[in-house]
C-alpha cells in the first residue's frame, strides 16, 4: 500500500536535521546573551520575574530573525522582525483583560491573515504578528493586575535582542546579483486575483475558525489551563495548505518530549515544594542554557527546537507559581487538541478548496 512508504518519508522528515549555515561565534553570542544578561540583571536586583520575561521575548525574537532565509531571499531585518512584535504587544495589552479579548485578539489575528496573501515580506510579517499577539494575550492573562507592566518587560526583550545584533553586527553580504521584485501594481493585481477565489481565502478561514475552536474549549474549562490550545493553532496553522504538515508532528511530539523535561527540571533535578521551585538559581541556570539554544536549534531542526522552547516558555509562563502536575498534564492536551483542530480544519478547506468542477454537457457524453 501507499501508506506505508508515505508514513516512512513522513517520519524522515520530522526527525531530519535541516542544512543551514554553520554556527559562527555571533550566531552563539546572541542567542546566549539574549537570555543569559537579563535574567542574571534580573535575579540581581532581586526581580527574577522580570529578567525571564525579558529573556523570553528576546528568544521568540532571535527564532524569527537567526533562520537562514532561503536561497535568492534576503533575510529579514531585525527591524522588519521588531515591528509586529511591537504591534502584536501594544495591541495585546489595549484588549487584554476584558470579557471581549479573545473576540477581538481572534478578528485582528484573520486581519493579518487576510492581507499576508499581499507578498512574502508581507506573508512573514503578518504571521509573526500573529503568533505574537496570541503569545502577549496568554502572558497578559497570567499577569493578573499588572498586564502594562509585563507587556512593557516583554517588549523590552525584543529591544534588547534588537541591541545586541546592533552591537554584534556583521559584515554586509553583498548578493551575487540583483533580485527582480514585482511592482507594487503587479502586488496589488494579484492580490485582487487570488481573494478573488475561495483558495485565496483559505488561511484567514482556517486561522479565524482555529482560533474560535480553541478560544470555546478553554471558555468550556475554564479551571484547566487551556490558552495554550490557543496557541498551539497560531503556531502550527501555515499558509501552505496539507492534510497532515511536518510541523505538526514535530510540534506534537516535541511538546511531548518538551513537557516531559520540564517535569524532569522541576522534580528530578530541580525539586518542588507546594509553594514553587526550591532552586531558583539552578532553575535560572537551566532556562539560560535552554533559551540560548532555542534559537541556534530552529533553522535546523524543529522538532528539537520544540523540546528546547517548551520549557522555557512553561517555565517563564507559570513563573513564581505553584508547580502542580495537573498544569504540565493540561499544556499537553492542550497541544494535542490544538494539533487536532488545526488538522481537521486543514482536511476540511482541501476539499472545499480542491473540489472538482461539475461536467460539462459534452464531458458527460463523451
Amino acid at each position: 500500500m501507499a501508506i506505508r512508504p508515505l508514513a516512512h518519508a513522513h517520519l524522515r522528515e520530522v526527525l531530519g536535521w535541516t542544512p543551514a549555515t554553520p554556527l559562527n561565534s555571533r550566531t552563539i553570542a546572541i542567542a546566549a546573551l539574549g537570555m543569559a544578561v537579563p535574567v542574571i540583571v534580573g535575579i540581581s536586583l532581586g526581580k527574577p520575574h522580570l529578567g525571564f520575561t525579558i529573556g523570553l521575548g528576546a528568544m521568540l525574537l532571535a527564532d524569527q530573525t537567526s533562520t537562514g532565509a532561503p536561497a535568492g531571499q534576503e533575510r529579514p531585518s531585525v527591524v522588519a522582525a521588531l515591528i509586529p512584535a511591537a504591534l502584536a504587544v501594544t495591541l495585546a495589552t489595549l484588549i487584554a483583560g476584558g470579557a471581549w479579548t479573545d473576540p477581538a485578539m481572534i478578528v485582528l489575528a484573520a486581519m493579518a491573515a487576510t492581507i499576508s496573501g499581499y507578498s512574502r515580506p508581507v506573508a512573514v510579517t503578518a504571521i509573526r504578528f500573529i503568533v505574537y499577539l496570541v503569545l502577549s494575550v496568554s502572558l497578559l492573562d497570567s499577569a493578573g493586575g499588572h498586564r502594562t507592566a509585563v507587556a512593557l518587560v516583554f517588549g523590552l526583550g525584543a529591544l534588547w535582542n534588537m541591541a545586541i545584533r546592533m552591537m554584534l553586527r556583521g559584515p554586509v553580504q553583498q548578493n551575487a546579483a540583483p533580485v527582480r521584485k514585482p511592482t507594487p501594481a503587479q502586488l496589488r493585481a494579484h492580490f485582487r486575483k487570488t481573494m478573488g477565489k475561495l483558495a485565496g481565502w483559505q488561511f484567514p478561514i482556517r486561522v479565524l475558525a482555529g482560533l474560535s475552536v480553541a478560544s470555546l474549549l478553554r471558555h468550556l474549562w475554564p479551571s484547566h489551563h487551556f490558552f495554550w490550545i490557543v496557541l498551539t493553532v497560531a503556531l502550527l496553522t501555515q499558509r501552505p495548505l496539507e492534510h497532515f504538515p511536518v510541523k505538526i508532528t514535530q510540534r506534537a511530539v516535541g511538546s511531548l518530549l518538551g513537557v516531559g523535561l520540564t517535569w524532569a527540571i522541576l522534580g528530578a533535578i530541580l525539586g518542588t515544594t507546594p509553594a514553587g521551585v526550591a532552586a531558583p538559581l539552578g532553575l535560572a541556570a537551566i532556562i539560560c542554557v535552554l533559551g540560548a539554544a532555542a534559537p541556534l536549534a530552529r533553522s535546523r531542526s524543529y522538532l528539537l527546537y520544540s523540546v528546547i522552547s517548551t520549557p522555557v516558555i512553561l517555565l517563564v509562563m507559570d513563573l513564581g507559581k505553584p508547580v502542580a502536575t495537573a498544569l504540565l498534564t493540561d499544556r499537553l492536551a492542550a497541544t494535542l487538541m490544538g494539533a487536532v483542530i488545526v488538522v481537521a480544519l486543514n482536511i476540511m478547506l482541501e476539499r472545499v478548496t480542491t473540489r472538482p468542477s461539475p461536467p460539462t454537457p459534452n464531458a458527460v457524453r463523451a
